[in-house]
């Protein structure tokens, strides 16, 4: 039997505790910090445009590399591979002087800063082939040293009459001007990730995934040519006899590079560009981001809104559904992969219906992101045709009660033109932000400023379909900049259109391909966009020189922040130690250096075999 002094004393004790147990939860509360944005930063603190690196007109090459390597780009047919040539000479900081035709590069022939270029890049709708002597003139260039990149190929007609290109390009035959193959082969030590097949196995995936091109002249190779992405036609053959799309053919001391197809018009060229580079040297190594980037857009919404659809799916409300469905597939996702986790909020999907946000809602959705080291930024879209300007007017009410000392620093601005994008940083709401994610558009400018002091970063697939093209494409940045964004648009599953899939399946689609389309990117960092921001920021503002003596590589560079990352490729050599940096080995021959001090040195070993 307790006595009632004990008694008393027991009592005492459990209401200490429990004020203690209290204390600490309120502590551990406000420890929380989500009501502050730790990505918040005066922009006069961050490097700006004019940190940039510029192409070209450089003196001595930059920082001093007097092996600064050049480019000429021929052409005035296709703008897009102009600008892919062009954002790719600025992302890799190299020299680049374009001319409008053939004729008018041997015109300047005599000036010193187009001579010896690395390569000579041309679109073939803008050079004449019927030319006398054109032929003639790209042989004695590749005698030079002169690499030659055919982005795109003349009519096969043109071929076949020109004996003396087909040499040149490396072309055995023209089997026929017009083909269609079932799928397409990118093979292995080309662009990094390994070898893929594009090729469905069913009308779905058919339907779902495959946007390659498939129909394209047929050209067989000759065997001293190396096809580094084939056609795969209905007819079992030999793979030497693959219709070939993107190939390699030796010229003496040169390499000619041929792409049959539309690669080179978007920000795929960009990859193309740096595979071939490190193809035609015993090693390459040039800086990149190293950013990947998973975007939940439009979630969390605070509202409760299409409830009746919500309930007669799952039985549930939105709010739940977003809770007890799409939040622990998001999470999944998440920590299953590398990729750094960004929620780019919108207090509403339907700004037309007496929709109210919750207040309660968004404090519970700050904390869960926060847990997640994740960040929370602000999307530009609705379901509604509510104007972007009246739609953040009305957010910024809302938050500005909700949560008045938070400052975003990232916008999802989806499919919104530049204009728009530029009406809608003047609200309120979005004065603090300083980087502007937007859907990828065609562009090559992957990455880059949108004015002065605010970047922009581009999401480059779909993550609950990514086709082919995206996963190409993809595979294609990671090796130009080892960038990546991809989405997942929540507005889709809540407001789903008719046959359209339901936030379960959206969910599901996006967690399997997250997993298996992104797993030979993992050596990268994940990273929040404003952590992209910042990176990128750095990236645009390096310059860098480097020169091999023996076995060791010396990497000389200026930043603005204390790491830079640069993708180091050698066939036949692998690392052996890195003084000043870390390395990190991604797949055979591609290794990510970062570098952490003003001078790195890179040992390198022969390979073993």
């Amino acid at each position: 039997m307790v006595s009632r002094r004990n008694y008393f004393t027991i009592t005492i004790v459990m209401f200490i505790l429990f004020l203690l147990f209290q204390f600490t939860n309120v502590v551990l509360e406000s420890w929380k910090g989500y009501e502050k944005n730790p990505y918040a930063l005066d922009r006069e603190q961050l490097s700006t445009r004019s940190t940039a690196y510029e192409t070209g007109g450089k003196e001595g090459g930059g920082i001093g590399d007097e092996t600064r390597r050049r480019v000429i780009y021929i052409g005035g047919g296709s703008e897009p591979i102009g600008m892919v040539v062009y954002n790719w000479a600025v992302y890799t900081k190299r020299e680049i002087h374009k001319f409008g035709t053939i004729e008018e590069y041997q015109a300047a022939g005599e000036e010193e800063e187009t001579q010896n270029p690395e390569f000579l890049i041309m679109d073939a709708a803008g050079i004449d082939w019927r030319q006398e002597d054109l032929c003639s003139l790209l042989t004695e260039y590749t005698k030079k040293g002169i690499n030659l990149i055919f982005c795109n190929l003349p009519d096969t007609s043109v071929i076949e009459e020109m004996p003396e290109l087909k040499r040149l390009l490396g072309i055995k035959e023209v089997k026929e001007a017009t083909a269609s193959v079932e799928g397409i082969r990118l093979k292995e030590g080309f662009l990094i990730g390994g070898e893929t097949v594009y090729q469905s196995e069913d009308k779905e995936e058919t339907k779902k995934r495959q946007d390659m091109e498939l129909t394209f002249p047929w050209y067989t190779l000759d065997p001293k040519a190396e096809a580094y992405m084939q056609g795969l036609p209905e007819k079992e053959m030999k793979e030497e006899e693959y219709p070939a799309v993107i190939w390699e053919n030796p010229c003496g001391s040169a390499h000619v590079f041929a792409v049959n197809g539309s690669y080179m018009e978007d920000a795929a060229g960009l990859g193309l560009l740096s595979a071939m580079s490190a193809k035609i040297r015993k090693y390459d190594i040039y800086p990149v981001v190293n950013a990947q980037n998973m975007l939940i857009v439009n979630y969390p919404s605070l509202a409760s809104e299409n409830e009746e659809e919500m309930r007669r799916r799952y039985g549930q409300s939105m709010s739940d559904v977003l809770w007890n469905i799409a939040w622990p597939s998001v999470i999944s996702a998440y920590r299953k992969n590398t990729l750094g986790l960004s929620c780019m909020i919108t207090p509403q999907y339907d700004y037309e219906e007496d929709n109210i946000p919750s207040q309660t809602n968004l404090e519970f959705y700050m904390k869960r992101i926060k847990e997640q080291s994740a960040e929370t930024g602000l999307s530009g879209e609705s379901v509604s045709d509510t104007p972007v300007g009246q739609k953040l007017q009305e957010d910024w009410r809302f938050m500005n009660k909700a949560l008045p000392s938070y400052k975003f620093t990232s916008f999802y601005a989806g499919e919104m033109t530049e204009a728009e994008v530029e009406s809608a940083l003047q609200e309120e709401l979005l004065e603090s932000v300083r980087t502007i994610v937007g859907d990828y558009s065609g562009s090559s400018e992957v990455i880059g400023y949108l004015s002065d002091s605010i970047t922009k970063q581009s999401v480059l697939s779909d993550g609950t379909r990514h086709t082919y093209m995206e996963d190409f494409r993809v595979r294609s940045v990671e090796t130009a900049l080892a960038y990546t964004s991809v989405r997942m648009d929540v507005s889709e599953g809540v407001y789903p259109e008719e046959g359209q899939e339901g936030i379960d399946e959206l969910a599901s689609d996006f967690n399997w391909n997250i997993r298996y389309y992104w797993k030979n990117f993992h050596a990268f960092s994940g990273t929040t966009v404003s952590e992209c921001d910042q990176r990128i920021r750095n990236f645009m503002a390096v310059d860098y020189t480097q020169k091999r003596e023996d076995n060791k590589i010396t990497l000389e560079y200026t930043s603005m922040e204390s790491s830079v990352w640069f993708l180091l490729r050698t066939e036949q050599e692998s690392v052996n130690r890195v003084e000043g940096g870390e390395c990190q080995r991604l797949e055979k021959g591609v290794y990510l250096i970062e570098a952490k001090e003003d001078q790195v040195t890179i040992d390198l070993a022969p390979l073993e075999e």
